[in-house]
């Protein structure tokens, strides 16, 4: 049996080897361009995120089963571990910022402002957006490039002041309130806690009470968590994780079903459709063959 995965990309090893031990790495997209190509195939960066900013021209994002084209200046954030392709026309300028996601779960605990936004994509348009918001995403970006090139005093903490001052931004354009107001901190500690457990153990364990054991918090208080900062259950976040890898595996590989199976932790192939189908009123075959990247 043929395991095939998503290629993983680390830009200390695979681009820039004297940034192998770096949490935090800033480039020019035309150099990454230069080096990877303009049309990008599907890949991931383990424990890393990135934020693209476009600057010109036509973008095709495709991020798991989502793909976004934009025209002129676009920004792009994608989650650590998560599959996605680029395509720029050649020349469009811009920037590409890559840090690791302890990088992020630090800015956003220091500003207690943990959302969930920053699990999925984020797709910023200038013509979306005022003026002014937009003019203040490029002049952070100036910021950026600015520090990153002078390796002045106090460079790093620079940097991470930089890097907030994004975040910042990002929460504010993305809408969504300061959660302070809404969740206490020990809460957001242990729905973060119980997300990394599940990002661990999703394929090998499924079960409430182990993730509870783990937590040392009984079941309904995972689920008030959940519910109060997810507005879903434990559960459903398990099994949502569960169906978001089978959907990759469906449309970013060549497994066949038994493969998929066993992969994610069934041992019986005709338990796992019945279970794809209850979450998704689709059969993996039908899902693969709408959304089969050839």
């Amino acid at each position: 049996m043929t395991k095939e995965w998503i290629p993983n990309i680390d830009l200390g090893q695979d681009y820039d080897s004297k940034y192998k031990d770096e949490t935090v790495h800033f480039d020019k997209l035309g150099k990454l361009a230069d080096f990877f190509g303009r049309d990008m195939p599907m890949h991931l960066h383990a424990e890393y995120c990135q934020i693209h900013l476009v600057q010109a021209g036509k973008t095709f994002f495709n991020i798991d089963q989502n793909t976004y084209e934009t025209q002129g200046n676009a920004l792009f954030f994608t989650p650590s571990s998560t599959p996605h392709a680029f395509w720029t026309e050649p020349n469009a300028p811009g920037f590409v910022l890559t840090m690791h996601a302890s990088v992020l779960a630090s800015i956003t605990d220091r500003l207690q402002a943990f959302n969930n936004i920053f699990y999925l994509p984020i797709v910023i348009e200038e013509r979306h957006t005022t003026q002014a918001a937009w003019r203040k995403i490029e002049q952070i970006f100036d910021l950026l490039k600015y520090e990153w090139i002078g390796q002045s005093k106090l460079h790093s903490e620079a940097i991470e002041s930089i890097l907030q001052l994004l975040i910042i931004h990002l929460l504010r354009l993305s809408g969504s309130q300061h959660p302070r107001y809404q969740n206490n901190q020990a809460e957001i500690l242990s729905f973060r806690a119980f997300s990394r457990l599940v990002e661990t153990h999703f394929v090998d364990e499924r079960r409430i009470t182990f993730y509870c054991d783990q937590l040392k918090i009984n079941e309904s208080r995972l689920n008030y968590i959940c519910n109060k900062i997810a507005d879903t259950s434990p559960k459903k976040i398990i099994n949502g994780r569960v169906i978001l890898e089978a959907k990759r595996l469906l449309s970013h590989t060549n497994m066949n079903l038994t493969e998929i199976s066993y992969t994610l932790g069934f041992m019986d192939p005709s338990y796992f459709s019945r279970f794809f189908y209850k979450n998704t009123q689709s059969t993996p075959t039908e899902f693969r063959n709408e959304h089969r990247k050839d």
